[in-house]
């Protein structure tokens, strides 16, 4: 459980809260906006 959570937050930036992904990668984004399984997301993230 802690590490799926120190996973979750170290995503998330401290200052504005969006993700640190680079969402201008085609391929990310792709993956991203595919995937409706929340647990599989997280994955690619």
């Amino acid at each position: 459980f802690i590490i799926k959570v120190k996973k979750i937050l170290e995503c998330i930036c401290v200052n504005c809260g969006k993700l640190k992904a680079d969402i201008s990668d085609p391929n990310f984004a792709d993956k991203i906006r595919h995937i409706r399984d929340p647990k599989a997301r997280m994955a690619v993230v």
